[in-house]
């Protein structure tokens, strides 16, 4: 039979790839010890360390991290963040033990399920896994020689590993130690195994550490965080302040164990970048901080957060505002933005054979960028266009290039630039309504 090909011949090439989006509605907790690798007193002197990679687990409900074996704080925060309506779809908990130089535990006197054992611990160490018990006044095992006591309270113990389990104790977050800049390659072999969220929590109140957070988000073009003041001084809210940070902001309590952070994230991040304000915002699952006038002035003026009861049934946060004093949803659209645009032209480019450094290659280009800024629009974080008096302005303008303003340098080199402008969409939080009362007839 002869070959169709002769007569019609048809070759398809597909040009499908895209480039992926940053996500910019998950939140990351990264706690000391959170648990979440589901050993049990019967078999934590058997856990292999190939068991124990994983410093990422990813949950889509607060069962989930139930069922786990989550505890202590990261599942106190892990409620706060789940408690809020709509409910988040999603949470990412991260082991942040690498950014300590001991972890302390304190025993709670609790059943600790293993026979004989007041207390049993399971840590990661270099390749090993090394495991103890406390009995009759004193720890035996393996791990035995990393574990100290501490001088000034003979319940707690302090511990050089990554704890993986620990029965009939409870880790205490603020005697464990923080290593001064022991964070950032923590943080990145996070992200090396999960770099699929945005805004970063943490479960410590240290300054040490929270500083070391936000020193390392505001390097990121698609991260942010949110840290959780409860000094006497608003300290890592001053920092932030001092800084001029835009990446991070703080949310300040008096409260022991008031998770605002994961509260506000949870309630947040539902909604789609351009479209919300963190400002005004009810929380579900955490108490409203009862400041003075004074302590508020202080708070706003560094540019910190609060969550407080204004009476007739209002519990709002405000003023909502990063360390720079930018809104905070101006800051997550302005990333959400960039991304958008960057990975708009990335597939443009790659499922073109050419396109050409001239006056028809810059109109495509120009309209590619004209088409992510309309998505921005209508995800109300640029202003529609409008009118200022007589002048009619567009809520955002792509400058085609002309040929005299490119170079041949720049085409031999297939370089471009395009410039580009759009108004912010800002969110109204504060009315002050200013009227007359007056008689009719006088």
């Amino acid at each position: 039979m002869a070959n169709l090909n002769r007569l019609f011949k048809v070759d398809i090439s597909r040009q499908s790839r895209a480039a992926s989006y940053a996500n910019f509605g998950i939140g990351l907790i990264t706690a000391l010890a959170p648990g979440f690798y589901g050993l049990t007193a019967k078999d934590f002197e058997s856990a292999k360390l190939e068991d124990m990679a994983r410093l990422v687990q990813v949950y889509s409900s607060y069962d989930d991290a139930i069922e786990a074996g989550v505890t202590g704080a990261a599942l106190n925060a892990t409620n706060r963040y789940f408690a809020q309506t709509p409910t988040p779809d999603q949470l990412v908990i991260a082991d942040i033990s690498a950014a300590y130089k001991n972890t302390a535990i304190l025993l709670n006197g609790k059943d600790s399920g293993v026979p004989q054992a007041i207390a049993a611990i399971a840590i990661v160490v270099g390749d090993s896994v090394l495991t103890a018990t406390f009995q009759d006044s004193e720890w035996e095992g393996t791990v035995a020689e990393k574990i100290t006591i501490d001088e000034n309270n003979t319940s707690l113990y302090r511990v050089a590993g990554r704890v993986v389990f620990v029965a009939g104790a409870d880790v205490n977050l603020e005697s464990s130690v923080v290593e001064p800049v022991a964070y950032p390659s923590a943080i990145v072999d996070i992200k090396r195994q999960n770099n699929n969220w945005f805004l970063q929590m943490s479960t410590s109140r240290d300054d040490a550490l929270l500083q070391q957070i936000a020193d390392w988000t505001e390097a990121q073009p698609d991260k942010m965080a949110v840290v959780v003041d409860n000094s006497k001084t608003f300290a890592i809210t001053q920092y932030l302040h001092d800084n001029q940070y835009a990446g991070t902001f703080s949310v300040c309590t008096r409260i022991a164990s008031n998770y605002l952070d994961a509260a506000l994230a949870g309630r947040c991040l539902t909604m789609a970048p351009g479209s919300e304000t963190w400002a005004l915002k009810t929380l579900a699952g955490v108490q409203t901080d009862s400041w003075s006038e004074q302590e508020y002035q202080d708070i706003t003026a560094l540019n910190g957060n609060t969550f407080e009861d204004y009476g007739s049934g209002i519990m709002v946060t405000f003023p909502g505002t990063s360390g720079d004093g930018e809104s905070i949803e101006v800051v997550r659209f302005c990333f959400w933005q960039r991304d958008r645009m960057q990975k708009n032209l990335a597939t443009l480019f790659i499922n073109k054979n050419k396109i050409g450094h001239d006056p028809d290659g810059y109109e495509v280009v120009c309209a590619n960028m004209e088409s992510s800024l309309a998505e921005g629009q209508r995800a109300g974080g640029i202003m529609q266009d409008f009118a200022d008096g007589d002048t009619a302005l567009s809520g955002y303008t792509v400058t085609r290039p002309t040929m005299a303003e490119v170079t041949g340098a720049q085409r031999i080199k297939g370089d471009l630039t395009v410039k580009f402008q759009f108004y912010l969409r800002h969110a109204i939080k504060h009315v002050d309504a200013i009227g007359n009362a007056v008689t009719y007839g006088v």
